[in-house]
């Protein structure tokens, strides 16, 4: 592959909204979203938002080289393949998935990384009210994914940061950071 890939990373602490956003941001603009793979289980009310495999399918793909991004928040594994990452424009990830990617050094494959800023108590109340999350959970995961996000924010390890109290705000600085980096290239057509 000669032409070069823009991939969009969004990411965010747990119910920072990434979801939503990636989701809204393909819905209008015919972008295509990553769906990860993860070892954990299905939250109440939670959509496609993962490919949900078991710890021994997931050793398949480790076992064929076709991981690409991979990180681990408590006991669960998440990852994506290497040919997802040329086949889509817009992946949910965390730091250590990023760093992952970046490690790997895949050929023409140009990472454009977005930081969801999202203020705790509007992440709690998401976590609570939307996603179906009690307490325990929200406290657990949250804790699980503090260090990452500690040292992303500490070295500035991202290309924009965007805050999303406001979703539909968010949504816009977002789509237009997409036009900005060239992600409609990824879909023209390069037939002669």
């Amino acid at each position: 592959m000669d032409k070069e890939h823009v991939l969009i990373c969004l990411m965010g602490r747990t119910a920072s909204g990434k979801d939503t956003l990636a989701n809204k941001l393909c819905e209008r603009t015919g972008l295509r979203q990553i769906i990860s793979y993860t070892t954990r289980e299905r939250r109440v009310n939670e959509g496609d938002t993962h490919i949900f495999i078991s710890d021994e399918e997931y050793q398949s793909l480790e076992d064929s080289g076709q991981i690409a991004a991979f990180t681990q928040i408590g006991p669960y594994k998440y990852c994506c393949t290497i040919n997802q990452l040329y086949e889509h424009d817009v992946y949910v990830i965390d730091p250590l998935g990023v760093q992952h990617l970046r490690d790997l050094d895949l050929p023409n494959l140009r990472l454009v990384t977005i930081y969801v800023n999202t203020p705790d108590d509007i992440r709690k109340e998401r976590a609570l009210s939307k996603r179906g999350d009690d307490r325990l959970a929200f406290m657990k995961r949250d804790l699980a994914e503090r260090d990452q996000f500690r040292t992303m924010l500490r070295n500035a390890d991202f290309d924009y940061a965007v805050s999303n109290i406001d979703v539909a705000k968010a949504y816009s600085v977002i789509r237009w950071i997409s036009q900005v980096e060239g992600l409609w290239k990824n879909k023209e057509d390069t037939t002669e």
